[in-house]
C-alpha cells in the first residue's frame, strides 16, 4: 500500500505519508485499517503528508466517501486535530474538498503546503 503510518502515543501523533499512486480506495483502506492497529487511540492528532504522490487517482466521489466513513468512525469521539499537506494543487484541492466536508464532524482539519505550517499547527495548543 502506498500509505505508511508511525503512530507516537509520547506525543499523541499519528503520522502519515503517502507515496507514488495514491487511489480512493486506498485512502478508504487506509483509515479503515488505522482504526484497527493497536497502537491506535481515538484522541491522536495525525499529520498526513501528500508530499511524495506522484498521481493522485482520487475524485470528488472518493473524497465524499472517505469522509463518510471517518465521519462514522469518529462521531462519538473526541476533536482531533488533522493537519493534511499539499504541497502540489490537484491534492491540494482535494484536501481542502475533505476539509470542508469534515466541517461538522469531530476532526479539525486543516490543509497545509508546508511542513512547517503542519507542525506548527498541529503542536500548538488548541483554541479554548
Amino acid at each position: 500500500m502506498p500509505i505508511r503510518t508511525i503512530i507516537d502515543n509520547t506525543i499523541g501523533l499519528i503520522r502519515t505519508t503517502a507515496t507514488g499512486r495514491v487511489t480512493g480506495d486506498d485512502l478508504v483502506t487506509y483509515y479503515k485499517r488505522l482504526r484497527s492497529h493497536p497502537d491506535f487511540r481515538s484522541n491522536l492528532n495525525e499529520i498526513f503528508d501528500l508530499t511524495d504522490v506522484t498521481d493522485a487517482n482520487v475524485d470528488a466521489a472518493d473524497v465524499r466517501r472517505l469522509s463518510g466513513v471517518t465521519e462514522e468512525f469518529t462521531r462519538h469521539g473526541v476533536t482531533v486535530k488533522v493537519a493534511i499537506i499539499a504541497p502540489r494543487d490537484l491534492e491540494f484541492g482535494l484536501s481542502r474538498m475533505y476539509e470542508m466536508l469534515q466541517d461538522q464532524s469531530m476532526n479539525d482539519v486543516r490543509v497545509f503546503r508546508d511542513r512547517a505550517d503542519a507542525e506548527g499547527w498541529i503542536f500548538a495548543p488548541r483554541d479554548p
